[in-house]
């Protein structure tokens, strides 16, 4: 059997390898896959992995997991099913939950995800902890220093001191709770977990341990209060009582009462005198300092006691400045604490190492701001040496035309080192060099990465970009013109809901490159993209098609974990990173450049990513002959971040919910700190940087794994403040969206989040929209499922109706069907919505040409919409009708379905562009059934429709449709002209899909009337 994946089939205690006989109950051990742990393996809240049972308790069961997205380790702990069978134990749950987890100290447990499964299983997921609890501490290494001890009761002491703050009581202190990590350097991380936990079990039954009247008496009786004892209300001194008991514990290795009951023992806290530890341990020879404190704690009487953690807090560091100082002479040995002789290479106790390596700070890691070229970085580049010589010939050889390379690696292998590189040489080489990346606060902000790239070749920040273009534009070419303004003010095609114009976007970037390479009078240009796959679908889009607009002397370097189809240009060639080896790592972690190609290391053999080599650096250790090194990436990032104190701590986890960078003066109102006095040591450690008023986290797995790190209040609250700033300031909807959705206000966060999608579906943007959408989905099922609130079913139905939309907008007609097709189960008979639902379905199955069942959905979502006189859903039913008889080849059905529809459009105000496609449509069927008079005289009709509702898009696609119709009847000169002005409106439009349309036509009037005449609508 397995350590941890074995269960008693009695009572349900761990089993371990090798036995024969359960430690609980007695009962012979069954081996079969029957006893095996049924969470094993399963993915719990959609986001941790199960690995192994590690340990049960009286609340529930503990278990080691990862968290997929991250790859890091956390507990996930399992409420026993029995503790919480009705709603009131489940609201207390959450009460508690939420209570414990607004927690937020480097010395307390962070809570960063609770919530119950489909089946209802109740968890709470927790940073992993890798020490021992104090009572294994003491059984093991006592009787401890009594710096140790006065250190480790100090980390207890501040904990409590901000649970305090926020209303929360432990109400079970004991050693059991307190979990002590020996780190690297010799110091303690002292963790207290189980906060709230023993109220909500209070709430349900007494634990083995408690007396008298389960249920309003709970904690453990040998460190219970008096007042806890009586079953009085407990405030914060009682759990200083607690912690006095725990003092006493550890400096004389005995409980200050012990009786033959647990009735008893609450009786003698109760009534009998605390006795003095110097006549219990007389042979531990304990400071007075250290007695004074303890019987302070134990006053029977709360007022008696200290009043507050930090009080007793400052008392016990009082106590602890006056012990005598160690011997100058001797080592503390970082494994097991003991003392030895300096001349002593090896511990006396544990014979571990005493020449202990100070840890060392990595270097300030630089981050280059995205309007300049990254300037040179502390820690030379190793290794790529075959990578960088291909960059380097594909960037001399442009001839040819734009030229692009994807550099593709997991987090921490080295990207945007390699990027930083290839900008510098680039420089060195006199090329112009762009740098651009993802908005800063992560959200997916329309054209973010392009509008960087805009400013920079302009010369001004982002923020002043609508102000150059107001002396540029006029100079710009019109497509150009209409790109620039897309990306200062998103909006699509406004006459062709569900277009982008990332066409005229890219125009604009190629027009703006002419401009800076004419003024920096560079030979060619370098545009350099990092982070690719966390950027806006708008962005990835635009260069994809970037080959087609900007100049030919353009190279094109972007980075991503894995690059999605559709992201890059079709000829990009994909460079794809791997860790450094061994000898790589060694001259890494010594800052020593490599020149050489280390093809000779076995491609199998053990690699190291740069990232990681930085962490472990910076905790002490080295690659040579350790057995403790961090099993991840991110679990040596957080070890990292362990170290740092409060106020750091405080600070990086406001900026990491900001984004990856931010301004000082945003970043201070949301910590609540104006003057930033922690900063030094976040850019000491390599953490963060600032750039005059900016500031950077240096990694953006850094800054996602922080963010996840949070206990789950405290980043809800954070979250929230930052959605007030954010909504201050008018930042962009999807950052505020961003923000709510993470603030734990539902019902803003759905609000926002449908808005987000609409707006980006409307601008053709269909990767943010299926974000937006996927994202309120999951928050309305977790609130529908956590609160019962049936009314939630219809906010569930209307974002599975628009994210099925946004899927077959994308191409992912499957996807669509079957999230359609899933919602359908959640609408009411006869209601819009499912009219609506039905109509997404019959246009998704008209795409997959199942027209049988087209008709059928169609037919059904018109029949209600009739019943609801809803006259815009009859009015799509019979525009999605057209399309679909249309693709049959029947025309004339399908102009039928148009005049319907546009007749329904024009009996309802406000629906203007509507009116103008449906008119539109009606030519082009016309036209395909080559009734010119007819087609002329609705196309006429159009036009006015197009102007009135000012869509020149519209009014563009009218022109060049009268135009096609001249071309066919053989009017060569008078379709030249109507094909121009077509050109010029779709230019100005900013529609470059139909400029292409439209010069196409062009080039077939101007080969002669065969091929003329060869050309289809």
């Amino acid at each position: 059997m397995l350590r941890g994946v074995s269960l008693c089939h009695q009572c349900g205690a761990s089993l371990y390898e090798g036995d024969r006989f359960c430690a609980g109950c007695g009962a012979s051990v069954v081996v079969s896959e029957g006893n095996r742990d049924p969470l094993i393996g399963r993915t719990i809240g959609g986001a941790y992995v199960v690995l192994e049972l590690i340990g049960v308790g009286g609340m529930g069961r503990v278990y080691r997991a990862e968290q997929r997205m991250l790859g890091r380790t956390v507990a996930i702990k399992v409420i026993h099913p029995h503790l919480l069978s009705d709603e009131q134990s489940l609201a207390r749950f959450y009460t508690e939950a939420r209570a414990a987890s607004r927690l937020n100290h480097p010395n307390s447990v962070s809570i960063i995800d609770f919530g119950r499964t489909d089946d209802g299983i109740l968890y709470l997921v927790m940073e992993y902890l890798n020490g021992k609890d104090l009572a294994r501490l003491m059984h093991e290494d006592g009787p401890l220093p009594f710096a140790r001890i006065c250190d480790v009761v100090t980390g207890m002491l501040a904990a409590l001191g901000e649970a305090h703050a926020l209303d929360v009581i432990h109400r079970d202190l004991k050693p059991e709770n307190v979990i002590v990590e020996r780190m690297r350097a010799g110091a303690d991380l002292v963790k207290v977990v189980d906060f709230g936990l023993a109220k909500l079990l209070g709430g349900t039954r007494a634990t083995s341990r408690s007396i008298t009247s389960p249920g309003l008496v709970c904690g453990t009786p040998d460190y219970m209060s008096p007042e806890q004892g009586r079953g009085e209300d407990v405030d914060a001194r009682g759990d200083l009582y607690a912690v006095g008991v725990v003092l006493f514990e550890l400096l004389t290795e005995t409980l200050p009462f012990i009786a033959d009951t647990p009735t008893n023992v609450v009786l003698r806290h109760i009534q009998d005198p605390v006795p003095d530890p110097r006549d219990i341990a007389p042979h531990r020879h304990i400071p007075s300092a250290l007695v004074e404190v303890v019987m302070k704690a134990l006053a029977k009487k709360p007022a008696e006691r200290y009043q507050s953690a930090e009080e007793m807090s400052v008392a016990l560091r009082r106590a602890a400045g006056s012990l005598q100082p160690p011997n100058s002479d001797e080592i503390t040995c970082t494994a097991c604490s003991a003392r030895s002789p300096s001349s002593k290479r090896f511990c006396g106790e544990c014979g571990a190492p005493l020449a202990a390596r100070a840890p060392t700070s990595s270097p300030r890691m630089t981050v280059p701001p995205r309007l300049s070229t990254p300037p040179a970085q502390r820690r030379p580049l190793v290794g790529r040496v075959k990578e960088l010589k291909r960059i380097d010939e594909l960037r001399g050889d442009l001839a040819s035309g734009l030229r692009a390379v994807c550099v593709v690696g997991e987090p921490g292998v080295g990207k945007t080192r390699l990027l930083a590189e290839v900008s510098m040489r680039a420089t060195g080489d006199r090329q112009l060099v762009v740098i651009a990346g993802p908005h800063d606060s992560g959200a997916p902000v329309a054209y973010a990465a392009i509008c960087g790239l805009l400013a920079t070749l302009f010369g001004v920040d982002e923020s002043h970009l609508s102000q150059v273009f107001e002396a540029e534009g006029p100079a710009l070419d019109p497509l150009a013109r209409a790109g620039v303004e897309e990306v200062i003010s998103p909006t699509g095609l406004a006459g062709a809901i569900g277009r982008a114009r990332v066409g005229a976007v890219a125009a604009a970037l190629g027009a703006a490159l002419d401009v800076a390479l004419a003024r920096e009078r560079a030979p060619s240009a370098v545009l350099i993209v990092d982070d690719l796959d966390r950027c806006d679908g708008l962005t990835q889009r635009v260069l994809r098609v970037l080959g087609d607009y900007v100049p030919k002397n353009v190279f094109l370097l972007v980075a991503c974990q894995r690059p999605r189809p559709g992201s890059v240009p079709p000829i990009t060639e994909v460079l794809t990173l791997v860790g450094l080896t061994s000898r790589e790592a060694r001259c890494f972690m010594a800052r020593t450049p490599t020149a050489y190609d280390d093809a000779t290391a076995s491609p199998s053999g053990q690699v190291w990513l740069p990232f990681y080599l930085d962490q472990i650096q910076s905790l002490g250790f080295s690659i040579e002959g350790e057995d403790r090194l961090p099993p991840r990436l991110a679990d040596a990032v957080l070890q990292h971040v362990e170290q740092l104190n409060v106020g750091a701590r405080r600070l990086l986890q406001a900026a990491a919910v900001l984004g990856d960078r931010c301004f000082r003066d945003d970043l201070a109102a949301l910590s609540e700190s104006p003057n930033l006095e922690s900063f030094d040591q976040l850019a000491k450690q390599g953490l963060a940087m600032i750039d005059e008023n900016r500031i950077y986290v240096t990694h953006p797995f850094l800054r996602m794994l922080v963010e996840a790190s949070i206990p789950a209040q405290a980043r809800k609250e954070l979250h929230r403040r930052a959605l007030e700033l954010a909504t201050r300031k008018k930042e962009p909807l999807e950052v505020r969206a961003q923000h709510a959705s993470q603030a734990g206000e539902s019902f803003s966060a759905l609000m926002l989040l449908e808005r987000m999608g609409n707006v980006a579906l409307s601008r053709g943007d269909s990767d943010t929209a299926i974000f937006g959408y996927q994202r309120g989905l999951e928050i309305a099922r977790a609130e529908a499922l956590e609160t019962g609130d049936l009314s939630l079913d219809d906010a569930i139905a209307t974002f599975s109706r628009k994210l099925g939309s946004a899927l077959v907008q994308r191409g992912d007609i499957a996807g669509g069907e079957g999230v359609l097709r899933e919602a359908l189960e959640l609408t009411r008979p006869g209601s819009v919505q499912r009219a609506r639902m039905l109509l997404g379905l019959g246009e998704v199955v008209t795409a997959r040409k199942r027209g049988p069942d087209a008709h059928r959905y169609l037919g059904q979502a018109l029949e209600i919409a009739v019943q609801l006189k809803d006259v815009m859903c009859q009015g799509d039913v019979h525009v999605s009708r057209a399309a679909l008889q249309r693709s049959e080849g029947d025309l004339a059905a399908a102009v039928a379905s148009q005049e319907a529809a546009f007749a329904l459009y024009q009996s309802a105000p406000g629906n203007d562009v509507e009116r103008v496609l449906c008119s539109v449509e009606l030519a082009s069927l016309e036209i395909e059934r080559q009734d010119w008079n007819r087609a002329r005289e609705q196309l006429k009709d159009a036009r006015a429709l197009a102007q009135q509702a000012k869509a020149v898009e519209l009014v563009a696609r009218v022109v060049g449709l009268s135009a096609t119709i001249d071309m066919r009847q053989g009017k060569a000169e008078r379709a030249m002209d109507g094909f121009r002005e077509a050109i010029r409106l779709a230019s100005e439009a900013g529609d470059a899909h139909a400029v292409g349309e439209w010069r196409t036509r062009m080039h077939d009037v101007q080969s002669g009337p065969t091929v003329m005449s060869a050309k289809v609508q």
